[in-house]
């Protein structure tokens, strides 16, 4: 049996009018006629005929007609079924992204992600990690970019990128000028660490216990921009990010000093709550980044 002919003799019905069945069908009326006729053909036995100038069914006609509104009830179920999901997908998606990837990876991100799921409202966070991975567990985000911890069962996480700290000063600072050195020799310097919460904090912080360094002072900031300017106006040093300063190493305002142990190398994670439902939408998002991590950043 054809569907699409079964369709045509299902409104036919409904309207018992040819004109009203073509324009709810989006076609001629010479071709409704026609697919009645092969319809009927197919099926064998008469299904209406026209009596004066009304068109009437047969009782195998009516019978038909009762069956066809049982298919295309589940028909148009289906489809609402469809549009619902649809209109869920292109809902709203939470993406908590570190301080340190947010403003170089998420442009190009967002840029990619809009141009297949232009409905969907994106709600993106920048904060540290201890943050991000709380909001997470309380279903704030679907997913995070964070520093590599311990994660408890109840959440996934794949590799992103790997990230360096290197120790950096103003040009005139002592240690700026004496080439390659110890990390040791960091007991008793100033420092400037970001927040309580950072996954980069953490790492400089484990590492100088490691090699039983002991900073002066730890000053601690959330803005890479106040970091920035202290460097610059105090003798302090600081680890940052080494995508976060290429023009300022560039340029030439801070001065990179060589580690003999080497720069501070740590990872980042995609996270997601193991078992939360995965839109469309979520999932292309999470696909997007993981690739956008490989092909770009270091691994």
């Amino acid at each position: 049996m054809n569907l699409n002919h079964l369709e045509t003799f299902h409104y036919f019905c409904r309207f018992m009018n040819m004109s009203r069945a073509a324009d709810h069908l989006h076609v001629t009326q010479p071709a409704v006629s026609q697919q009645l006729r092969a319809f009927q053909a197919e099926c064998g036995v008469q299904l209406f005929y026209r009596e004066a100038k009304e068109y009437k069914l047969t009782a195998t006609g009516e019978e038909l007609f009762l069956l066809s509104k049982r298919i295309f009830l589940r028909i148009e179920q289906m489809e609402q079924l469809l549009a619902r999901k649809r209109e869920a997908d292109a809902g709203t998606l939470r993406a908590g992204i570190a301080k340190a990837y947010a403003q170089i990876i998420m442009p190009e991100i967002m840029e990619k992600f809009q141009r297949k799921y232009p409905k969907t409202h994106v709600l993106l966070s920048e904060a540290n990690s201890e943050e991000l991975l709380a909001r997470l567990r309380r279903g704030k985000e679907d997913l995070v970019v964070v520093a590599r911890s311990e994660y408890d069962s109840s959440l996934q996480a794949v590799s992103f990128a790997r990230a360096e700290l290197v120790l950096v000063a103003r040009p005139d600072h002592p240690l700026a000028q004496q080439g390659t050195i110890s990390i040791k020799r960091l007991s008793g310097e100033s420092m400037i660490t970001r927040e309580s919460g950072s996954g980069s904090r953490v790492a400089v912080i484990q590492t100088l216990e490691r090699y039983g360094v002991t900073p002066s002072v730890i000053i601690e900031a959330d803005s890479l921009g106040f970091i920035l300017g202290y460097l610059e106006r105090r003798m302090a040093v600081a680890f940052i990010l080494s995508h976060e300063i290429v023009k300022e190493l560039a340029q030439g305002s801070l001065k990179q000093i060589d580690l003999v142990e080497g720069n501070i190398v740590f990872g980042a994670d995609i996270v997601r709550r193991r078992n939360q439902p995965v839109s469309l939408p979520l999932a292309y998002f999470f696909d997007v980044l993981k690739k956008h991590g490989e092909e770009n950043l270091p691994q």
